[in-house]
């Protein structure tokens, strides 16, 4: 009776220890974990600044020589709204609630880009052919900040330990703070992001923050929050019994299966999870104003194009309206490698761009290496992509695309291909155009001869051949060599003669 009693005892202090423990934990004033020093908050916009508090505290916040006030809801949670700003600082965030205060200091307004997307996104500065070169110069911008939101372990060919299985579980995958941009910071962050950022500093001069969030072999359905593809019935397949779906890659599946191969539980959770980077990546930042994204993806859906052209909509639109508004969205078009399927999906990413307004896409195939899924050349696509941000979204006067197809004719015996831009077509060094192939009514399949003639391709017609389409930079790994003056390449395409 008596060790009964000591033990009812017992439990009764670990419980009472608890409770004060969880209590101490509900009281602690905290800022959302996006707010830390050297961060940068969007310019143009009410600036929305949240956390947590004890509930029904009374939290004080003072930016910008201004001060509101506002209480934590039942569940702690709280959040006040300064009016938009222009750009500047760096400023201060100063919180308090009860006895406890927090500061956030070095602060900027400027422009956030998130920048996302799988292991090309995350492919670091100084992994990339001019990275080294570029953190040795040390010529950093002060007002260029970066937020590297890393996941705690890598997906590579490895199995996880019982400690990192639990914390994906409880989608405690991504973690970072904001850091000024230093040789240190910029070395293992996105090359593609940082040359973009660069660019876009240099060209619109206000500050810029870039976020990444990129994981390495992840599909599309991973960044599209799982209710959504709960709600269309032709993604049913990839939700229930996922590591096993054939509409997921048989990569993905495979490397899912070595990293959680340590898991106790038959419902281990996995970034390529569908919905997955979303609910632990996407989600958490969505009460953050941005500019807008960049997004370098697609290698873990080459498999199916139809389907990722579904995927790549929603995720787009979806994403947009998370964030309240229909921001800019620019993406790349995959590099050239010899493997199946990317042609026709370089065409599709081509494509998408008539279906997502506020869209741009920057061509890579020019750029990419035969055998290697990550070619080193990152600084052109970071640059590629900062020139349609620069023209569509600050509005300057500069070139963005290479020469984009519009029509193909057959007129006078020949093939006229016309572009949507009266620009000057060329090849590098002035050398014989080549990349066009031609398919005839019979299903054959042909190279063709094709030349430039003023603003526009002609391609000549082989003899008692009847032509229906005609395609370009149509093989996996291409040298296909079609440019403008300004040296921007034109897409992968495929186009019926008219």
């Amino acid at each position: 009776m008596m060790v009964r009693m000591l033990f009812l005892l017992l439990l009764n202090v670990l419980a009472l220890d608890f409770s004060k423990a969880q209590y101490a934990l509900d009281s602690t004033l905290t800022l959302a974990p996006i707010f830390s020093d050297h961060m940068v908050l969007q310019r143009s916009k009410p600036i929305r600044i949240y956390g947590k508090a004890a509930s029904g505290s009374n939290v004080n916040v003072q930016f910008l020589n201004k001060a509101l006030t506002t209480k934590a809801d039942q569940s702690g949670k709280w959040n006040v709204v300064f009016p938009a700003s222009k750009e500047g600082g760096p400023y201060a965030i100063s919180v308090s609630a009860n006895d406890q205060k927090i500061t956030v200091s070095d602060v900027l307004i400027g422009d956030v880009w998130l920048c996302s997307g799988q292991s090309n996104m995350e492919f670091a500065l100084q992994d990339a052919q001019t990275g080294p070169e570029e953190l040795r110069a040390e010529k950093f911008d002060s007002k260029m900040r970066l937020l590297k939101m890393e996941g705690i372990v890598s997906t590579g060919d490895v199995a996880w330990d019982s400690a990192s299985l639990s914390k994906v579980n409880r989608y405690e995958y991504f973690s970072g703070s904001w850091q000024t941009l230093n040789k240190a910071s910029a070395a293992s962050f996105s090359a593609v992001a940082y040359y973009f950022g660069k660019k876009i500093k240099q060209e619109a001069n206000v500050p810029i923050g870039l976020i990444q969030v990129a994981v390495g072999g992840s599909p599309t359905e991973s960044w599209i929050e799982h209710s959504l593809l709960e709600q269309n019935q032709q993604f049913a397949g990839m939700l229930g019994d996922w590591p096993h779906s054939t509409l997921v890659m048989d990569w993905c599946r495979e490397r899912a299966a070595k990293n959680i191969s340590n898991a106790q539980s038959a419902d281990q959770k996995h970034p390529y999870q569908p919905g997955y980077n979303f609910q632990s990546g996407i989600a958490p930042l969505t009460d953050f104003p941005i500019t807008g994204v960049i997004w370098y993806q697609g290698e873990s859906n080459v498999f199916n194009v139809p389907l990722h052209a579904q995927l790549f909509e929603m995720l787009v639109k979806s994403w947009r309206q998370k964030w309240g508004h229909a921001f800019p969205f620019y993406y790349v078009q995959l590099s050239g490698i010899e493997r199946a399927n990317w042609p026709e999906f370089r065409d599709s990413q081509r494509l998408m761009l008539a279906k997502i307004p506020n869209s741009g896409m920057a061509v890579s195939y020019d750029l990419g290496d035969s055998l290697n899924v990550h070619p080193i050349r990152k600084k052109e696509v970071g640059e590629r992509l900062a020139l349609l941000a620069l023209r569509n979204t600050y509005k300057k006067n500069v070139v963005a695309n290479g020469p984009v197809p519009a029509r193909a004719m057959l007129k006078d015996g020949v093939i006229r291909i016309q572009f949507a831009e009266n620009e000057k077509l060329s090849t590098p060094g002035n050398k014989p155009l080549i990349g066009f192939e031609m398919i005839t009514q019979d299903g054959k399949r042909m190279p063709a001869n094709a030349s430039i003639q003023g603003n526009e391709v002609v391609l000549d017609i082989p003899k008692d051949s009847l032509i229906t389409t005609i395609m370009y930079a149509y093989q996996p790994f291409t040298r296909a060599n079609l440019y403008n003056e300004t040296g921007l390449p034109a897409p992968t395409f495929s186009m019926k003669v008219k």
